[in-house]
């Protein structure tokens, strides 16, 4: 999520209950099927050998037979089905709306854990979201990707001449960007990535060829830049 600042907070909602699922046709999970249950380690993969309504027996792939709740505790492997949505189980990158400040306004999953959902919101900004704030709208919308030659949106133009040099964060994080003539190359930790240099706004905007979302850069009034990874000030020409 390139350039969004996550907001840890909740929607400001009482803590709720466990989830209890709701019958809504044929769950589609048999005996036989593999599915995705919750462990100390995190979802593993088991196989149904039975089940009692939304309580399942199931096997652990190398480990032992255990009882697993849906859909807190087990997940069907693949896309969600619209039991799940009704359920309250959602995939990332899943169009959906969020009831925030009182409105329900259009956003997408981002990420999730356990019956939580982080959620895009207005601002730049994410929060963390229940099932119940949540209502599904669509599978996730088909990405447009930066193509190469094309700034991220309209009114930019390459920031050849205005951002030069190699660049390097402060306080140990392993990450540097080198400007050469409107082209950008992102170090990380060793590893090596090409893009493009835009500018607007007093902002820079590195786009990299198959990326969703270019990464906003503030250039700050002492030349340095101001992103997601902290500051990143000029080590060289």
């Amino acid at each position: 999520m390139t350039g969004m600042r996550v907001l840890l907070l909740s929607l400001a909602l009482l803590a709720a209950p466990a989830l209890d699922a709701r019958a809504q046709g044929d769950i589609g999970i048999k005996p036989g099927d593999t599915v995705n249950v919750a462990t100390g380690q995190g979802f593993v993969m088991a196989i149904v050998k039975s089940r009692d309504q939304h309580v399942f027996n199931v096997h652990i792939i190398n480990g032992p037979d255990v009882l697993k709740r849906y859909p807190a505790e087990l997940r069907r492997r693949g896309k969600s089905t619209s039991y799940d949505h009704a359920n309250g189980v959602y995939d990332n990158d899943d169009r959906v709306q969020v009831l925030y400040e009182g409105k329900w306004i259009d956003s997408h999953v981002i990420q999730s854990m356990g019956m939580e959902y982080q959620v895009a919101l207005p601002g730049n900004m994410a929060a963390w979201a229940k099932p119940d704030q949540i209502k599904y709208v669509g599978p996730p919308a088909e990405k447009a990707v930066a193509k190469a030659g094309q700034p991220p949106k309209p009114g930019l133009v390459s920031c050849a001449g205005k951002v030069e040099g190699r660049y390097a964060a402060e306080g140990g994080m392993p990450m540097q960007l080198t400007f050469r003539s409107g082209k950008v190359t992102i170090s990380i930790a060793g590893e090596s990535q090409a893009g493009e240099c835009w500018f607007g706004d007093g902002k820079v905007y590195v786009s990299i060829p198959g990326e969703e979302r270019a990464m906003e850069l503030d250039l700050n009034d002492d030349g340095s830049l101001q992103g997601p990874f902290g500051e990143l000030k000029k080590k060289a020409k």
